[in-house]
C-alpha cells in the first residue's frame, strides 16, 4: 500500500461520531488524527479534531449546529481537508466501522455489502440503542466517500467462544432456539487489543494466557479469558447486563419490569427499559451524575446534597466489580496471569482501582500505591511483588484493532 492509502475508523453513537485516521504502509499503522463529533441533533453541537504532530497532538475545537449524522460525517471529512490531513477524498480508500451487536450472524469482522447491512439491521432488536446509530454513521460515510470499501467490526464476535453453559440463560430453551435469547457479551474489540498487548507484556503466547480484564467506562464489563479465548463475560443479551455503569443498572431482578408496570399505570416495558439504560447506574443511585468523576467528587464533599447517595453509588459500583473478579478467578481455577484495568475509568481512576482491590478479600491482591497513582502512556504494572496476581493498568485502543481488521480484509482488494 502507498502512503496515500489511509484507513478511517468510525465509531458512531446515537448523538456522536468518534473517528481516527491511520496511514498504512506495509502493515504498519500510524495515527494521523483523531476526533469527535458530539451532541449531534442537540443544541451546541461540538466538533474536536486532534492532529498528530510528532509525539503530540494539535487540538482544534468548533461549536456549530450539526443536525444529523450525515452533517456530522461531512464535518469530519471537510476538516480532514481543511487541516490538510488529506489532500482529497480519494486518499481514503478503506473505512472500518465499530458495530456493537452482530447477534449469532457475525462471528468475525466482515466486508460490508447489502447482505451484511441487512444482517446488522436484523440485530437491531438486540441493540436498539447502538445498531441504528452505527448504521446511520455507515450510510453517511458511504454517501460522502462512495469509492471507499467498508468493514464492520463487531463487539460481540470475540465472545463467540463462550460455551453453552456460559451463554445460555435459565429460561425456556425455545427462547434461545426461536428468538436467539442468550448472552452475547460486548467490548470484544477492547478485549482483543488488551490480549494482544499481554502477549508482549507477559512474553507468553496468546493461547496460553489466562486473564481477567475489567473494561470500566461509562459502559462497563468484565471478561474472563482462558487460553486466549473469551470464557465468561458480564454483559448479556444486551449491554444492560452485569456491572453497575454510568446510567445503566447492570444485573437486576427481571420481575422489576412487571412490578413497576403494575404499581405505576403510566409505565410501560419500554419506559422501564429506557430508565434502566439511561437513568440508572451511578446516575440513578447518586441522584447526581452518570460521570464517575462527579460522583467521586460529591462523595467526598460532605456539604453536597448528594453526598451520602454518591458514597453509596461508589460502594455498590466497587462491590459489583470485585464480585465478578472473584467469580472469574474461580472460573479460571485461580490460574490467572494478569488482572487488567482498562477503558476510561479503569485506566484513569486510581481510587476505583484501589477500592476494588481492597474489596477483594479471598484473593491476596496488593497494589503499590505510588505505581497506582503514576502517570503512564501505554501500560504499567501496579501490583506489589507479593500480589497473588500481577495487576496492570493498560490503555486500550479499539480503533487500532478496527484498523487492523479493515486492513487485513481489504489489503488484496
Amino acid at each position: 500500500m502507498s502512503e496515500q492509502n489511509k484507513i478511517l475508523v468510525i465509531n458512531a453513537g446515537s448523538s456522536s461520531i468518534k473517528f481516527q485516521l491511520f496511514n498504512t504502509i506495509d502493515n504498519q499503522f500510524t495515527i494521523l488524527c483523531k476526533g469527535l463529533v458530539e451532541r449531534i441533533a442537540i443544541k451546541n453541537s461540538n466538533f474536536i479534531i486532534e492532529i498528530a504532530n510528532g509525539d503530540k497532538f494539535i487540538k482544534h475545537e468548533v461549536t456549530k449546529d450539526i443536525p444529523n449524522h450525515l452533517a456530522g460525517a461531512r464535518v469530519v471529512i471537510d476538516a480532514l481537508r481543511q487541516y490538510q490531513v488529506i489532500a482529497d477524498f480519494a486518499d481514503i480508500k478503506r473505512i472500518g466501522h465499530r458495530m456493537v451487536h452482530g447477534g449469532q450472524k457475525f462471528n468475525s469482522s466482515i466486508i460490508i455489502d447489502d447482505k451484511v447491512i441487512a444482517g446488522i439491521k436484523s440485530c437491531i432488536p438486540l441493540a436498539p440503542l447502538h445498531n441504528p446509530a452505527a448504521l446511520e454513521g455507515l450510510s453517511s460515510f458511504q454517501e460522502l466517500v462512495s469509492h471507499a470499501k467498508h468493514v464492520a467490526v463487531f463487539d460481540t464476535s470475540f465472545h463467540t467462544t463462550l460455551s453453552e453453559e456460559k451463554y445460555l440463560y435459565s429460561v425456556p430453551y425455545d427462547w434461545y432456539k426461536s428468538y436467539e435469547v442468550r448472552r452475547y457479551g460486548f467490548h470484544g474489540t477492547s478485549y482483543r487489543y488488551i490480549l494482544e498487548k499481554l502477549t508482549n507484556i507477559l512474553n507468553k503466547p496468546k493461547d496460553k494466557i489466562n486473564t481477567i480484564i475489567c473494561h470500566l467506562g461509562n459502559g462497563a464489563s468484565i471478561c474472563a479469558i482462558k487460553n486466549g479465548k473469551s470464557f465468561n463475560t458480564s454483559m448479556g443479551l444486551t449491554p444492560l447486563d452485569g456491572l453497575i455503569m454510568g446510567s445503566r443498572s447492570g444485573i437486576i431482578d427481571p420481575s422489576i419490569h412487571g412490578y413497576m408496570c403494575s404499581v405505576n399505570t403510566e409505565t410501560t416495558i419500554e419506559t422501564i427499559t429506557n430508565d434502566l439504560n439511561k437513568s440508572s447506574g451511578l446516575l440513578g443511585i447518586s441522584g447526581h451524575s452518570s460521570d464517575l468523576r462527579d460522583v467521586l467528587a460529591s462523595s467526598n464533599d460532605k456539604s453536597h446534597q448528594h453526598h451520602l447517595q454518591s458514597q453509596l453509588a461508589i460502594t455498590m459500583f466497587v462491590q459489583r466489580i470485585a464480585n465478578y473478579i472473584i467469580q472469574y478467578a474461580n472460573d479460571l481455577a485461580n490460574n490467572v496471569d494478569a488482572l487488567v484495568f482498562t477503558a476510561g475509568i479503569g485506566e484513569n481512576s486510581a481510587m476505583i482501582r484501589q477500592l476494588v482491590i481492597e474489596e477483594i478479600k479471598v484473593l491476596n491482591l496488593k497494589l503499590v500505591a505510588s505505581k497506582n497513582d503514576d502517570q503512564y502512556n501505554d501500560y504499567l504494572e501496579i501490583s506489589d511483588k507479593q500480589s497473588q496476581i500481577p495487576i496492570f493498568k493498560i490503555r486500550t485502543n479499539e480503533e487500532l484493532m478496527i484498523c487492523h481488521d479493515t486492513y487485513n480484509l481489504l489489503k488484496n482488494i
